[in-house]
């Protein structure tokens, strides 16, 4: 069955702004990280990070984990059980 398909003109507009914003997401995104690491070592939070990106804080996190930057004190215990677990299930082949 062949589809004879044509979006209405709004529909068309919507679709084209959206596919506009997945590629402008998509070209600031590495810029946007490399940023967000440098305010994490300057002491922004992954919630603040989230708050001003729109991105999840867990986003930040992981960025957080990856470049070794130190967790804050008031989560340290947190972190800490995370990564034990984490290499835990590294070693015996969970993760």
């Amino acid at each position: 069955m062949t589809s004879d398909w044509t979006p209405d003109d709004e529909t068309a507009r919507t679709f084209s702004r959206y596919r506009k914003a997945l590629l402008t997401e998509r070209e600031l995104k590495p810029t946007v990280r490399e940023l967000a690491v440098a305010e994490l070592r300057n002491g922004a939070t992954a919630a603040q990070l989230s708050d001003a990106t729109g991105m999840t804080p867990e986003v930040f996190r992981r960025l957080a984990r990856e470049h070794d930057i130190p967790v804050a004190e008031k989560y340290r215990s947190r972190a800490e059980l995370f990564r034990a677990r984490t290499a835990a299930d590294k070693a015996t082949g969970d993760a």
